[in-house]
């Protein structure tokens, strides 16, 4: 349906029911005679697309008859309206639209001639109960943490089906999709006036194993306590995924389309890769992405500093994956009579030796440039030392201490990390084949193969076979983008001018899926958090804040109805 005249969003009529109804102006104080000449020639205009449009659906044989007339009269006549009066429409930030009402006797004209009233998107957003909201993500949260989603197997369809029911309640159109039986991603759209490209907020559904005996609560039971709704997923990533969908469904209650379609994907197997849920839809669904401009993604939060102060990450690229298997071998036999060399002790002696080395630093431009944008942000000498990273690093002392923060130093590094180890299955069995799993995270700009070289001349054992489980390119996304600009204002509008800063996470996201398609793909997850609740992510009692979920949904809202039509050019 062709979008209608942006001027007529309610136009009065005259009596005789075609035409706009003026005499001759009686005009206000200060008011210029010219001013009400272009308004008036705006509306003839604005009022003869509306008329052609009518006549091309063939709704009415008047509709032709009021384009003639119209036409007939658009180009003069001294015609202006009695008397004017100025009454807001609420609109997008990025809509500059104001309705004038030219009021003659009873009847008001509404013409739109962008004369000077602009409506912050916030006086919708005002309209939505976001206590409710907050608790409705906290009780979805809560449901679904209870949905056991470790992956391996995964199993997430149970948890696309939860998601979806609650979609489908507020008449909304899901699809749960399983790339095979039992691994489902969840799909919705919220049509937008399309104005603009799609936007795609992404999350998964499945999570990483947790042991019961470390956590104070059991990680499946989706615990409400003290504030906080506990169990694992809170955070990475059903958390997100709920405060997603609820966002989803505030738009829809707002009854305010956005300019764009609003696309919802919590998908599977996003914590072994994403083969088969991110990576399957781009491939074999790719109708669910479209031509989407934008996606928000998880990979970065805002970070709760000392003192109170905020920071808002976003992440803009990620280091490259790259695990890889060592495999040692040896003669196999029995427990009691050792030979002097086995595949285990092998292996150990291999693992040392990574243990012993240091990864060389490299300041890549990425990482050079959100150090810099912290740099203000801190005290001397810090601040000077991040403004210039790269010679700031050469300093062996300032090293050492810049690296004891694990994030800081995984930045400016390859990081080589031992996770599984697998040996013999008994005790007393001395195995032929000892081996263990290595999570290496490179720089952008590195060549895996080339860092297979360098492990390889670590070792220094040709016995130990290198295996690569998984690897794709580094990835990333325009820093300066209408997305990090509508971040911005949501900053200043919710967070009290906090600063945003694009980012670089050591870690890797289904973003480079994305990505990949030609989406502009953003980490951003709108959770104050402290150094405490980070470390639960993938660890003991993790858990998130209700006040974070309440808060997180309206800060999406207002991001997502903050983004520019088009993209800047």
């Amino acid at each position: 349906m062709p979008s209608r005249c942006p001027f007529s969003a309610s136009t009065s009529r005259s009596r005789s029911g075609n035409r706009p109804r003026s005499r001759s102006p009686a005009l206000g104080k200060g008011v210029r005679a010219d001013a009400w000449d272009r308004a008036r020639r705006g509306v003839d205009k604005c009022w003869a697309a509306n008329a052609l449009r009518d006549a091309r659906s063939r709704r009415t044989r008047a509709a032709s008859a009021r384009l003639t007339r119209c036409s007939a009269r658009a180009g003069g006549g001294d015609t202006r309206p009695a008397r004017l009066r100025l009454t807001s429409v609420p609109v997008l930030p990025h809509l500059p639209a104001v309705r004038c009402a030219a009021r003659s006797s009873r009847r008001v004209l509404l013409i739109a001639a962008g004369l000077g009233i602009l409506v912050a998107a916030s006086a919708r957003a005002a309209e939505l109960d976001w206590r409710r909201l907050g608790d409705e993500t906290a009780e979805l949260l809560a449901d679904v943490l209870r949905i056991d989603t470790t992956n391996p197997p995964g199993s997430e369809t149970a948890a696309a089906n939860a998601f979806a029911r609650k979609l489908v309640a507020e008449g909304l159109r899901v699809e749960v999709i399983e790339s095979s039986p039992g691994r489902g991603s969840l799909y919705a759209r919220l049509p937008g006036r399309g104005a603009g490209r799609p936007v795609i907020l992404l999350s998964h559904l499945d999570v990483v194993p947790a042991d019961s005996r470390t956590w104070r609560v059991p990680p499946f039971a989706g615990t409400r306590e003290g504030g906080f709704v506990y169990g694992r997923g809170a955070l990475d990533c059903k958390g997100i995924a709920a405060v997603e969908l609820m966002a989803m469904i505030a738009l829809k209650r707002s009854g305010e389309p956005l300019d764009r379609d609003l696309i919802l994907l919590a998908t599977a197997d996003e914590e072994t890769g994403g083969k088969a849920g991110t990576g399957w839809l781009v491939h074999h669904r790719p109708d669910v992405v479209g031509n989407a401009e934008y996606c928000i993604n998880e990979g970065d939060h805002i970070h709760l500093l000392a003192g109170g102060r905020r920071i808002v990450h976003v992440a803009v690229g990620e280091k490259t994956p790259f695990w890889v298997k060592l495999v040692a071998h040896g003669e196999a036999g029995h427990g009691s009579t050792p030979p002097s060399e086995t595949a285990v002790t092998r292996l150990i002696r291999a693992l040392n030796k990574i243990r012993r080395y240091r990864t060389p630093i490299r300041v890549v431009r990425p990482v050079e440039a959100y150090f810099a944008a912290l740099a203000p942000l801190e005290k001397e000498p810090l601040r000077t030392k991040f403004a210039h990273l790269a010679a700031s690093l050469d300093d062996p002392i300032f090293l050492a201490e810049f690296a004891r923060n694990p994030r800081q130093n995984a930045l400016v590094r390859n990081t080589i990390t031992p996770t599984v180890l697998e040996g013999s299955p008994k005790t007393n069995v001395i195995p032929a084949e000892a081996s263990a799993h290595l999570d290496c995270r490179l720089l952008p700009g590195e060549k895996p193969s080339e860092f297979l070289d360098q492990l390889r001349d670590v070792i220094g054992d040709d016995s130990i076979s290198i295996e690569t489980l998984l690897s794709f390119p580094a990835s990333s996304s325009d820093p300066d983008s209408g997305l990090i600009a509508a971040v911005r204002h949501m900053a200043a509008q919710e967070l009290g001018g906090a600063s945003v800063v694009p980012s670089v996470t050591p870690g890797f996201t289904d973003s480079h899926y994305l990505r990949e398609h030609g989406v502009a793909s953003y980490g951003f997850v709108p959770f104050v958090l402290s150094e405490d609740e980070e470390r639960t992510v993938h660890g003991t009692n993790e858990r998130v804040s209700v006040e974070n979920l309440r808060g997180g949904v309206r800060r999406l809202v207002d991001v997502l109805r903050a983004l520019p039509s088009e993209a800047p050019r």
